[in-house]
C-alpha cells in the first residue's frame, strides 16, 4: 500500500503542508483525547469497583436501613451468624459539634467498632496509627475540613452530644467512603461506645445502619445469602461485592454515557475543522488536479489521494488523542479526590484504540463533501478561470448539489451511529444527532446573518472607520478565510459550557429561593419527647425570633395492608434507587415504610381534595393522605390502612386526601394522623424557626448548650453543601466541555494558518505602501477580535435559549436572563481568538516586504 503512486503523493503533499495541517490534528487529539479519557476513566473505575469490591464495601454483604430490626430480620441475621458469618454494624447521623469559643457545626457522625472495622482494606489516619489503638470511647478522628472550620489540632478537645472528646487524628482514607451514607459536609468517626456516650442515639432517633458481613471461607454462598436477606430486609438495600453498589455504579454508566457525548462534540468540532482544511487545500491544488486530470487521472484516483491524506490527519490526530486522553484519565481522580480515593488507574488500551477509531471516522465522515467536490473541477474551466464566469441557470445549481445533500445525511447518520456506539442506545443516538444537527444549522445561520450583516455595514457606512477596523472587518471575507466554520466550531462549544454554567447557577438560586419570603431559616432536629416541652419553653422565652417557630411530631411506622391487601400483593412500582433489579427488570414494592405526623387542627396551607378533616378531639383513628401518594398507592378515603410501628399493630381509616399548597420544611407529609391513632408511639419533633441571620450563630450556641443531643441546622450550611456537591459536578462537565471551546480555538489557528501566504502577501503590500509593523497588527487582532466576539455572542445567545429551554420545559425551574456570564463569556471568547489567531500567524510580522514580493 505505502508503495503505490496514490500514498506517495499523498504523502509528498502532507508533508509539504504540515504547518497547515498541525493545527487540526491538535483539534482531532482534543476530541479523541477526551472521549479516550472519559471511557478509560470509566472502565478503571468500573475494574477497580471489580478488582476491590469488597475494601470499598469493607464487607462482603451488606445491608443499609434507618429502622431496627423487627423479631423476624433479627432471627434471619442469627441464623448466618451461627453458620460462621461475622457481623459489625456502622451508624451513621448528623449532629453539632462544637469546640472553644467556636460556633457549633453540623458534621456527620460514622460510628465503627475500631477492633473489627473495616473487615477488608484500611483506614489511614494523620498521625499514622492503628485505628483499633487510636479510636478508643474517649477519642475521635475527624477530617481536614473540620480541623480548618472549628481550628482544632490533634488533641483538641471537642464536645459531641453530652459528651466531650480529644480529637486523636484525621481521617485521611476510608475504604468504604463511597459506599456510606453521609458523603458531603464535615466528617467524625467515633467508637460505638463513644456513640452511647453522646446521648445521640435515643428509642426512635433517626439515623442510617450499616450491617457489614464477613463470610468464612467455606460453607456460605454469598448468593445464598443475598437472596435470603433480600427477602428478609425488602426496603432496605441489599449489596454484595458481585454488584458493590448500584447507585454508584448506574450513576458512573449514567455519567459515562454524558460525558461520552459530550466528548463527541468537541471531536466533531475537530473533524469539522479537517474538512475545512481538506477544503482549502483542495482549493489551493486546483492546478495540480486540472493537470491530474489532462494527463489521465481519473476523479477516483485523485479522491483516493486526499482521502489518505484525510486518513493520515484522522490517524496522527487520534494518536496524539491518546496521549492527551492518557493525560486526562489522570486527571479525573484529582477531581473528584473529595469524594473517592483511587489506589491506582490502570491504562485500557482498548479505549484508545475505540478513540482512534471514532477519530478517524468522524474525520472521514466530515471531509465526504469536500472530496466529493474534486468530482467537479474541470480542466478547461481551471485553465480558463480569467475569463468571465458563466453562473449555470437555478435548476442546474439545484442539480449539482445532489451529492452534498446525500453527503450530509450520510454525515448525520454516520454521527448518529456513532453517538448510539457510545451512549449504548439508538434512541439515545437519534436525540443526539438530532439536536446537534439543530444547534449546527441555527448557529450556521446566525453566523451567516452576523457576518451578512457585518458586510452590509462596511459597505454602506456612513461613518469613515479607522483603516485597522476598516481592514480587519473586510479580511473576513478573504477567500479561503471559512468565517462560518470557524464560529460554528467555536461557537458550539462555547454554546454548550455556558449552557451547563446558567442550568447549574438557576438550579442553585431556584433552592435557595424555593422556600417563600419569611420561611424558617434554622432546622432543629433529633427533638426526643424527653425534650420537647423544655425545647418549646426554650423557644418560647427567644425574643429574636422574627415568626413563631414551630414543632412537629415525626414517627416511623410501615404501612402493611391496604384494606386488608398486603403491599407485596397490591403490584405497586418500588421507588428510589432500588427500582430495578441487575438485568433493569421493574421491582414491586413489598413494603412502604415513612415517617407520618399527627396534628389535631388541619395544617396551614392544607387543601383537602377528598373527604373531611376529623374534628379536634377525634377518638376513632383516621389519617388523611397526600394526593401524590394516594394516587401512587391507589388510596381513597373510606378505605382502612394497616400499620406497624416498633412492633405495635393498628388500623387506621382514610377519612381525606390533601394537598399541601407551600412549601415545608421537611416535605409534604404523606400521612397525617389525629392524635390518638399514634398515641403511645415513640417521637422525634423537628423544629423550624426564623431568625435574622446575624442571629444565627448566637441561637446555635445557646440551644447546644440547654440541648446537646438536638442537631441545630442552619439552612446556609445547608445551601453550602449542596452547592459542594452541584459545583463538583458541574466542575468535571465544564472540563470535558471546555475540549470543545480548545478544539474550535484550533480550528481558527488552523484557518489563519491555511490563509498565511495571503496574509503574507498582503502584509507585504501594506509595508510596503508604509504601514507600520503596530498597524499590521491591530488589523490582524481587529479581525480575531471580532471572530471571537460573534462567537462569543452566538454562543451566548444559544446557551441562553438552551438554558431556558431545559430549566421551564424539562426541570421546570425558573429561568432568569444572566448579563454578567454572558459579557464575560464574549470577553473571554475574544481573548481566546486573539490569542489563537496570533500563535498561527506570529511570524508574518517578520517577513521582509522584499522577499515576499520577488517571488510574485
Amino acid at each position: 500500500m505505502f508503495q503505490t503512486a496514490a500514498w506517495r503523493m499523498a504523502w509528498r503533499e502532507a508533508r509539504a503542508s504540515a504547518p497547515k495541517f498541525i493545527f487540526v490534528i491538535f483539534g482531532v487529539a482534543a476530541g479523541v483525547g477526551a472521549l479516550t479519557g472519559v471511557r478509560g476513566f470509566s472502565a478503571a473505575f468500573h475494574e477497580a469497583l471489580r478488582r476491590e469490591a469488597r475494601t470499598l464495601m469493607a464487607a462482603d454483604l451488606t445491608i443499609r436501613q434507618f429502622m431496627p430490626f423487627t423479631p423476624a430480620q433479627d432471627s434471619e441475621i442469627q441464623s448466618w451468624l451461627k453458620r460462621g458469618a461475622q457481623l459489625t454494624r456502622i451508624t451513621e447521623t448528623v449532629s453539632m459539634l462544637s469546640a472553644e469559643g467556636a460556633t457549633p457545626a453540623l458534621v456527620s457522625v460514622k460510628a465503627v467498632d475500631p477492633q473489627v472495622y473495616p473487615y477488608y482494606g484500611k483506614v489511614r489516619l494523620d498521625p499514622d496509627q492503628p485505628l483499633s489503638k487510636a479510636l478508643t470511647p474517649d477519642t475521635i478522628a475527624v477530617s481536614d475540613d473540620l480541623l480548618l472550620r472549628l481550628n482544632l489540632s490533634v488533641g483538641s478537645t471537642v464536645k459531641l452530644g453530652e459528651a466531650q472528646f480529644r480529637v486523636c487524628g484525621v481521617v485521611r482514607m476510608e475504604p468504604d467512603r463511597m459506599t456510606g451514607s453521609l458523603n458531603v459536609g464535615p466528617r467524625i468517626m467515633i467508637t460505638r461506645e463513644g456513640l452511647d456516650r453522646t446521648g445521640l442515639m435515643t428509642f426512635g432517633s433517626r439515623a442510617s445502619h450499616r450491617f457489614l458481613f464477613k463470610l468464612p471461607a467455606q460453607g456460605i454462598q454469598v448468593a445464598q445469602m443475598f437472596d435470603a436477606l433480600k427477602k428478609a430486609f425488602p426496603e432496605s438495600m441489599v449489596v454484595d461485592y458481585r454488584d458493590t453498589n448500584p447507585l454508584i455504579t448506574r450513576a458512573l454508566d449514567r455519567s459515562t454515557t454524558f460525558l461520552s457525548l459530550v466528548s463527541l462534540i468537541a471531536l466533531i468540532v475537530g473533524a469539522l475543522g479537517v474538512a475545512t482544511a481538506i477544503y482549502s487545500h483542495i482549493q489551493q491544488r486546483l492546478d495540480t488536479i486540472a493537470i491530474l486530470k489532462c494527463l489521465g487521472a481519473r476523479s477516483s484516483q485523485i479522491i483516493r489521494i486526499y482521502t489518505l491524506q484525510t486518513l493520515l490527519l484522522g490517524l496522527t490526530g487520534g494518536l496524539a488523542g491518546v496521549a492527551v486522553g492518557g493525560i486526562v484519565q489522570r486527571l479525573f481522580p484529582l477531581l473528584l479526590a473529595r469524594y473517592f480515593q483511587f489506589q491506582s488507574i490502570p491504562w485500557n488500551p482498548s479505549f484508545a484504540l475505540e478513540g482512534i477509531l471514532a477519530g478517524v471516522l468522524v474525520t472521514l465522515l466530515f471531509t465526504i463533501p469536500p472530496l466529493l467536490a474534486v468530482r467537479q473541477v474541470k480542466p478547461a474551466l481551471i485553465f480558463r478561470r480569467e475569463m468571465a464566469e458563466v453562473k449555470p441557470k437555478l435548476l442546474k445549481r439545484l442539480a449539482m448539489q445532489w451529492p452534498a445533500l446525500l453527503s450530509g445525511v450520510l454525515i448525520l447518520a454516520g454521527l448518529g451511529g456513532v453517538a448510539a456506539w457510545l451512549a449504548e442506545s439508538v434512541k439515545m443516538g437519534s436525540y443526539f444527532v438530532g439536536g446537534l444537527a439543530v444547534a449546527l444549522l441555527l448557529l450556521a445561520l446566525v453566523a451567516w446573518l452576523l457576518l451578512r450583516g457585518l458586510k452590509l455595514f462596511l459597505r454602506w457606512t456612513p461613518v469613515r472607520l479607522p483603516v485597522a477596523l476598516r481592514h480587519g472587518m473586510a479580511n473576513l471575507y478573504r477567500p479561503g478565510n471559512h468565517a462560518t466554520s470557524v464560529l460554528v466550531a467555536l461557537g458550539i462549544g462555547v454554546m454548550f459550557t455556558l449552557t451547563i454554567y446558567l442550568v447549574q447557577k438557576s438550579l442553585l438560586v431556584e433552592v435557595v429561593g424555593a422556600a417563600p419570603k419569611g420561611s424558617p431559616n434554622v432546622l432543629m432536629i433529633n427533638i426526643t419527647s424527653r425534650d420537647q416541652e423544655a425545647v418549646k419553653q426554650f423557644l418560647d422565652s427567644r425574643t429574636d425570633l422574627t415568626a413563631k417557630p414551630t414543632l412537629t411530631p415525626l414517627i416511623a411506622a410501615r404501612l402493611v395492608s391496604i384494606n386488608g391487601t398486603a403491599i407485596e400483593d397490591l403490584n405497586i412500582p418500588q421507588q428510589g434507587p432500588q427500582a430495578t433489579d441487575n438485568q433493569g427488570r421493574p421491582r414491586r414494592r413489598r413494603s412502604f415504610t415513612t415517617q407520618v405526623t399527627w396534628s389535631e387542627n388541619k395544617l396551614p396551607d392544607v387543601i383537602i381534595r377528598k373527604g373531611a378533616w376529623w374534628q379536634p378531639g377525634e377518638k376513632t383513628p383516621a389519617a388523611s393522605v397526600s394526593e401524590r401518594t394516594a394516587t401512587n398507592l391507589r388510596i381513597e378515603p373510606g378505605m382502612t390502612l394497616h400499620w406497624s410501628s416498633v412492633g405495635r399493630e393498628f388500623d387506621v381509616k382514610v377519612v381525606s386526601v390533601h394537598r399541601v399548597e407551600a412549601v415545608r420544611f421537611g416535605g409534604e407529609p404523606d400521612f397525617v394522623f389525629n392524635r390518638v391513632a399514634l398515641e403511645g408511639l415513640p417521637t422525634q419533633w423537628f423544629g423550624a424557626v426564623r431568625l435574622p441571620p446575624t442571629k444565627v450563630s448566637t441561637f446555635q450556641r445557646d440551644a447546644y448548650k440547654q440541648f446537646p443531643t438536638v442537631t441545630v441546622i442552619n439552612a446556609a450550611d445547608v445551601m453550602n453543601i449542596v452547592q459542594e456537591v452541584v459545583d463538583q459536578v458541574a466542575l468535571v462537565i465544564r472540563f470535558i466541555s471546555a475540549f470543545a471551546i480548545l478544539a474550535g480555538a484550533i480550528i481558527l489557528a488552523s484557518t489563519v494558518a491555511g490563509t498565511r501566504l495571503r496574509r503574507t502577501r498582503e502584509s507585504a503590500v501594506l509595508k510596503t505602501i508604509g504601514a507600520r509593523r503596530n498597524v499590521l497588527v491591530s488589523i490582524f487582532s481587529v479581525e480575531f477580535a471580532i471572530l471571537g466576539a460573534v462567537a462569543g455572542l452566538m454562543g451566548g445567545a444559544m446557551a441562553t435559549i438552551f438554558a431556558r429551554v431545559l430549566l421551564l420545559r424539562l426541570l421546570d425551574a425558573r429561568f432568569q436572563f444572566e448579563l454578567l456570564p454572558n459579557a464575560a463569556t464574549i470577553a473571554l471568547t475574544t481573548l481566546l481568538a486573539v490569542v489563537a489567531g496570533w500563535a498561527a500567524s506570529i511570524r508574518i510580522l517578520n517577513q521582509r516586504p522584499l522577499e515576499v514580493l520577488r517571488d510574485e
